[in-house]
């Protein structure tokens, strides 16, 4: 109990100011719509082709800008440098790119320009000489063996089960966003999926991405054209979504705990007893909601600790992928010294965090989740949690209060389960 105390509560305030600190730099990597992800699959350069046939302009990749960029539909797609150098006699020149007009920079005998381009969707390039248009860069892939290994279908799908045939030689991405439709307390999920690969095209010629919407358990089946031989693709994409996304959730625990009580007299343990434990989520977006909780041990000793807290999410770091989050409110406390002692009642207002890390050493769709509720007074509370699982999960879980000639401390593992879900 020494040790474990030691390792975990000492140096909050430092502790705290760090992650939080951490969490607004790691928010600084956002660029627009989009933020810089991690890379999910190997880019080879020399899979990718740059066609173009002006003899007097050159294109070529600055391999080391190579970034993977998250848009705001979860889409993780690699952006890369490309550089482009014009023969000063093409004079004047301009570079229209992705709806921008872009004015190189003289160098020498040379007119360059470096444009960020995305791999998996890449727009032609087109070069103009006063109103003339002199060349047009295009950017192909050649067809990859091995495309499991070139395939990203992002950690967002995975609760969802998407599904992806039909591309089998090409590099591709997927990364979907769940929406909920409908009034409150009746909406019905609808899952966008975004889907982008280099060669792809509709038969409209739109470059993707190209988007598909389930709002049931159902393929989507549909054809894309392959850009290098006009060849078509049969596509087919599924996913697998509840009938609701109810709002609120309630779970249950149970578990050993063990306790050590003190008054002025005398001293209790230490015990162990079975513990009873209450959550509940209300989930008002995606990132705002409220959690409830409540923790109770009788043993003759009884302490139940009653919470209610409002919970965002302050940062996302590593590709969204662990999630810093702040709990707001006040908690209710029992707590009776034992079967003599009279039950005493008061509220407290301690604060606290959560961090938690989504598909951890390679567990899909499980979380590790660690956090604490920190005392806002000088009379002691804490209380510090370790939570690993599904919708089953383990919880590692220390509690210690006192107040005036009371105290207790106490620590347990438990195990959590789902009890019912509404709206």
């Amino acid at each position: 109990m020494a040790y474990f105390r030691k390792l975990l509560i000492p140096n909050l305030v430092p502790f705290l100011f760090f992650i939080f600190s951490f969490v607004l730099n790691a928010q600084t990597l956002s660029i627009g719509q989009f933020s810089v992800g991690h890379s999910p699959i190997q880019i080879e350069f020399e899979d990718f082709i740059i066609q173009n046939k002006n003899s007097k302009i050159r294109a070529s990749f600055k391999k080391e800008t190579l970034q993977w960029m998250r848009s705001d539909k979860n889409l993780l797609t690699p952006r890369v440098v490309l550089v482009i150098e014009i023969d000063s006699s093409l004079n004047p020149v301009y570079i229209k790119s992705d709806q921008q007009l872009v004015i190189p920079l003289k160098k020498s005998n040379m007119y360059t320009s470096k444009i960020y381009i995305d791999l998996f969707s890449p727009q032609k390039i087109q070069i103009f000489q006063n109103n003339q248009l002199i060349d047009e860069i295009v950017i192909l892939a050649k067809p990859i063996s091995q495309s499991a290994m070139k395939r990203w279908i992002d950690y967002s799908c995975l609760p969802y089960m998407v599904n992806l045939k039909g591309i089998q030689t090409e590099y591709v991405s997927v990364g979907c966003n769940l929406d909920l439709m409908g009034p409150f307390g009746e909406e019905k999920p609808r899952l966008e999926v975004t889907l982008s690969s280099t060669n792809l095209i509709s038969p409209l010629k739109t470059t993707p991405p190209f988007t598909f919407y389930f709002d049931e358990s159902s393929t989507i089946e549909t054809q894309l054209i392959n850009s290098q031989n006009l060849s078509p693709n049969t596509i087919e994409l599924s996913a697998t979504l509840p009938l609701r996304m109810p709002r609120l959730r309630l779970a249950g625990g149970l578990g050993p705990y063990s306790y050590t009580n003190k008054n002025a007299l005398s001293a209790h343990g230490p015990n162990t007893t079975l513990s009873y434990m209450v959550y509940g989520k209300l989930s008002l977006t995606e990132t705002h909601s409220l959690k409830a909780f409540d923790a109770l041990i009788y043993d003759g000793v009884i302490f139940n600790n009653s919470g209610l807290y409002y919970s965002f999410d302050l940062g996302r770091l590593f590709d969204g992928r662990v999630i810093f989050g702040t709990l707001l409110g006040f908690q209710g406390l029992h707590y009776r010294y034992d079967e003599t002692a009279q039950t005493k009642f008061e509220m407290i207002y301690p604060q606290g965090f959560e961090l938690t890390y989504l598909h951890p050493f390679g567990q899909i769709n499980s979380y590790l989740n660690y956090g604490m509720f920190i005392s806002t007074t000088q009379d002691v509370y804490r209380n510090i949690w370790i939570r690993y699982g599904k919708r089953i999960f383990y919880e590692l879980n220390y509690i210690a209060w006192g107040k005036e000639q009371d105290r207790i401390d106490m620590w347990g593992l438990s195990i959590g389960f789902p009890l019912a879900q509404f709206f």
